[in-house]
């Protein structure tokens, strides 16, 4: 009964814009609440890193600073 209910959905990885508009994650109406929470979750993430690469200054992005063990620059 499952498998009749769903036989127009595209079920493989879309190629088109037609499969990605049938695609079974966009057409069930119960997972866009999952896919907003993992949007957001990898946004804040995303953000939560950029933030401590360019804030913090324990984090050392270039060789230089990256071999020295006492920090010496501010």
């Amino acid at each position: 009964m499952a498998a009749e209910s769903r036989a127009h959905l595209y079920k493989d990885i879309p190629t088109n814009w037609d499969q990605f508009k049938n695609n079974i994650w966009l057409s069930d109406a119960g997972a866009l609440p999952v896919l907003f929470v993992l949007t957001f979750a990898c946004g804040l993430s995303a953000t939560f890193i950029g933030y401590n690469c360019v804030a913090n200054p324990d984090v050392r992005i270039t060789t230089s600073k990256r071999q020295q063990l006492i920090r010496t620059w501010e």
